[in-house]
């Protein structure tokens, strides 16, 4: 329709006309464009409110898991010091079944799985650059490379190995079945559990060999001060994930 109006202006030389038409064309294709690109940044602006908003969901995620890490590594740690008292004679063993107990819980590991599924989604689509913020960009870059809480909890300690093959088996199985749990395949926590019946005869002579075995001793003291190495990186992490929590939920509020 405009090209035959076009067509008929300009063989007939009406100029104003034509000019005419020319601008409506014209016009006609910016509008679209500006349409088009208001639509494309609105689209933009939506997918980002939807990954800040995933973002936070996944810092709390986090959040929760190092806390429940920071506890039971709290608890391994309290069960070393245990042991050590025992070993020092600064403490009388007055229960030979808490000695054996408390070497063994000792030696447990193990620590947080971080959520990074959403982050690993904005790097692989290259959708990063939708997050309104540089800064924020380079807050969860840097979030989620540390490595080093990592490479401690993921330490299996000399400790550990010693331990479990000194202690028999019979008593390993029953600590993991009434005295331990996990769930999720992730958290841990230990159980308040009573003396196994089996073994009874020999759980004071188990409980001083654990208590005079230097070298074991040497062992749980190295894994006992790694243990104040990796309250202190979960404290450090956790204000961190607090921190990005709470610029995360401010960008939600801020953002139009």
């Amino acid at each position: 329709m405009i090209l035959s109006r076009l067509s008929q202006a300009i063989r007939h030389q009406n100029w104003f006309a034509v000019a005419i038409e020319f601008i409506v064309v014209v016009s006609g294709v910016v509008i679209g464009f500006a349409v088009t690109g208001w639509a494309e940044d609105r689209n933009e602006r939506q997918r980002a409110a939807q990954y800040i908003e995933r973002l936070a969901a996944d810092m709390e995620e986090n959040e929760s898991r190092y806390l429940r890490s920071r506890a039971f590594r709290s608890d391994v740690r309290l069960f070393g010091l245990e042991a050590l008292s025992y070993a020092s004679g600064e403490t009388e063993p007055a229960d030979p079944w808490r000695v054996v107990l408390a070497y063994f819980n000792a030696g447990q590991a193990g620590g947080s799985q971080l959520v990074t599924a959403t982050y690993n989604e904005l790097i692989a689509t290259g959708e990063l650059r939708l997050l309104p913020q540089s800064g924020l960009r380079a807050q969860l870059s840097s979030y989620y490379s540390q490595q080093i809480l990592t490479r401690i909890t993921d330490e299996l300690p000399d400790f550990r190995k010693s331990v479990r093959g000194i202690i028999p088996i019979v008593l390993q199985d029953y600590i993991w079945a009434n005295c331990y749990e996990t769930t999720n395949g992730r958290d841990q926590a230990f159980l308040e559990c009573e003396a196994p019946d089996v073994m009874a005869a020999a759980m004071p002579g188990l409980a001083e060999q654990l208590i005079t075995d230097d070298a074991l001793t040497a062992e749980l003291r190295y894994w006992v001060s790694t243990q104040f190495a990796a309250l202190a990186l979960y404290n450090a992490r956790i204000a961190l994930t607090r921190s990005m929590l709470l610029d995360l939920q401010a960008e939600q509020t801020s953002s139009p």
